[in-house]
């Protein structure tokens, strides 16, 4: 790399400063031809609604210049009409350029918030140039665009346009009646894809087009959206209020939506921000679900998922950690790192003060922004690792925001339901679970209808679990995971013994013994990078 090395720095200077406007008409020229490439992909790949209105930009553009530069009137008949269209496109070029001009404008701003708080990089430069490897060097100057291959991506996945329609029609919708809060590599995407193929829902909005995330999670609270977290603006990731007026009233049909951001879970501030909205909103609190799992597990599949996102980023150009807003001993390089006390204790204010965070969404200085250092993941996705675990204390910061808003529920029932990873591949225990949930609602007749009363049935055939990688664990052989006969994955299962089992008011039903299954253990992907693998003893540890 002949930029890094002093003897070609000095060299490099002085091409450049000999022959300026030859680098600058370079970098000019080539920019705008990769952009417009970049676009045009993204356009017919991923079919995103800024480069195709940017595509129609420019064939109305091209339609302008060849109706005034061009003599057409001999080859068209109809002048008149050509003239009539000719100030239709008028019309539809300056909408346009208002469009993609706030379109990219905001993009722009998600990119750069992005790189800098979501994957915790530094910006990469627009331009560098670099000495070649030529017979006559003093005549050649190389041009690269090192933030080209990151906001591509980035123009791939980002939905600016969408943001803005959703923003300004945020009073017309509704907010979610089911919420998923987490734990993130606990199953909440299993959930949130079954709670998707129940009758009547409606998925939320993602910024973020992503298999992973859209129609899944709107990163809402955790400041995602430039870390701006107004609490009378959440419903921009839901439906319009029309929508369930015309499913419930005209239909007659069911009608519920969910967020399964997973990331609320350990969030210090969603718990105080959601209980807000929904008293702002004076709608009773939603049916809210924490699924968990082993804590040693989680933290190991946690781990590589991270690190595997790490890798990503590095593959986009993203080489340089944003030390103003993380520490320099970020990203640790083991768990055992991450765990110790005395880089654990780097967060414990922000994580452990329920007082500070309370303070940011209610108190005197409450803003609608939340400091850079309160976004996502506060310090740093993996100095989540140990924190993600703790489900008690962070189920309880959910269960004393919500009764310091609502009050205590009757019979102290509590607001949070929790649903183990094991039944998640169980359809009956699963249906059970968010039976009693809905069934137990501050106001269950909004999830009235979507799902009827399990019954425990024998079942004597081979099922398949909506899940992506499995391992042997025990419980009872009623599961059946699949949807109006179609499978959902590879995993299966063997059910064929079967006997009684008692209900919870002990009466004897036809069910199924306890039988080996296979579940979603979610031990997250193998790693690119297998020195950073979680050893026997960061697990012990």
């Amino acid at each position: 790399n002949f930029a890094k090395k002093k003897s070609t720095q000095s060299h490099l200077h002085a091409i450049t400063m000999a022959y300026p406007m030859t680098a600058t008409a370079t970098a000019a020229i080539q920019l705008p031809k990769l952009l417009l490439k970049s676009i045009i992909q993204a356009a017919i790949e991923t079919r995103q609604t800024l480069p195709i209105f940017t595509c129609l930009l420019l064939g109305s553009l091209t339609f302008h210049v060849l109706c005034h530069k061009l003599e057409f009137e001999s080859f068209i008949l109809n002048e008149e009409f050509l003239l009539k269209c000719e100030r239709y496109n008028r019309v539809c070029m300056k909408c346009l350029f208002i469009v993609c001009g706030a379109g990219y404008t905001l993009l722009l701003l998600l990119y750069r918030h992005s790189i800098r708080v979501i994957f915790n990089r530094q910006l990469p430069p627009l331009v560098t140039f670099h000495a070649l490897d030529k017979a006559d060097k003093e005549y050649w100057v190389g041009v690269e665009f090192p933030f080209l291959k990151s906001f591509v991506v980035h123009l791939r996945m980002l939905r600016p346009l969408e943001v803005i329609y959703r923003f300004v029609t945020a009073r017309f919708r509704v907010l979610p009646d089911v919420l998923v809060l987490g734990e993130v590599r606990c199953g909440t995407t299993s959930l949130c894809e079954q709670l998707s193929l129940l009758p009547g829902c409606h998925t939320p909005f993602s910024l973020w087009k992503h298999p992973e995330l859209d129609h899944k999670e709107t990163f809402y609270f955790v400041g995602h959206y430039l870390g701006f977290v107004n609490t009378r603006y959440w419903s921009m990731c839901f439906p319009l209020k029309i929508v369930r007026w015309f499913c419930k009233k005209v239909l007659r049909r069911p009608f519920f939506t969910f967020d399964g951001s997973a990331q609320y879970l350990t969030s210090p501030t969603a718990p105080y921000l959601i209980a807000k909205a929904y008293k702002e909103a004076n709608l009773p609190p939603p049916v809210m679900i924490a699924c968990v799992r082993d804590p040693v597990a989680q933290a190991a599949s946690w781990w590589r998922y991270e690190n595997n996102a790490i890798d990503w980023g590095e593959g986009m150009g993203l080489n340089e950690w944003n030390h103003d807003l993380r520490p320099e001993s970020y990203p640790p390089k083991r768990i055992a790192d991450a765990i110790r006390e005395e880089y654990s204790s780097l967060y414990d204010t922000v994580y452990e003060n329920d007082a500070y965070a309370k303070g940011l969404v209610n108190g005197a200085g409450a803003s609608n922004f939340l400091p850079s250092h309160m976004m996502t993941w506060p310090g740093g996705q993996l100095s989540a690792i140990g924190r993600n675990g703790k489900y008690h204390r962070n189920i309880t910061r959910y269960e004393r925001a919500f009764v310091d808003v609502f009050g205590r529920r009757e019979n102290n029932m509590n607001y949070v339901t929790i649903v183990p990873l094991e039944d998640l591949s169980s359809k009956w225990m699963l249906q059970s679970t968010l039976f009693d949930a809905f069934e137990r609602a501050p106001a269950p007749h909004q999830l009235s209808g979507i799902l009827s009363e399990p019954n425990i049935t024998s079942v004597g055939s081979k099922v398949n679990c909506p899940h992506r990688s499995s391992s042997n664990v025990t419980t009872d052989a009623t599961d059946l995971c699949t949807v109006d006969g179609q499978s959902l994955s590879s995993s299966s299962v063997d059910v064929s013994s079967l006997s009684s089992s008692q209900s919870q008011d002990g009466v004897a039903e036809d069910g199924s013994k306890v039988v080996q299954r296979n579940i979603h253990r979610n031990a997250g992907s193998a790693m690119l990078d297998t020195s950073k693998e979680p050893t026997e003893d960061d697990l012990e540890l």
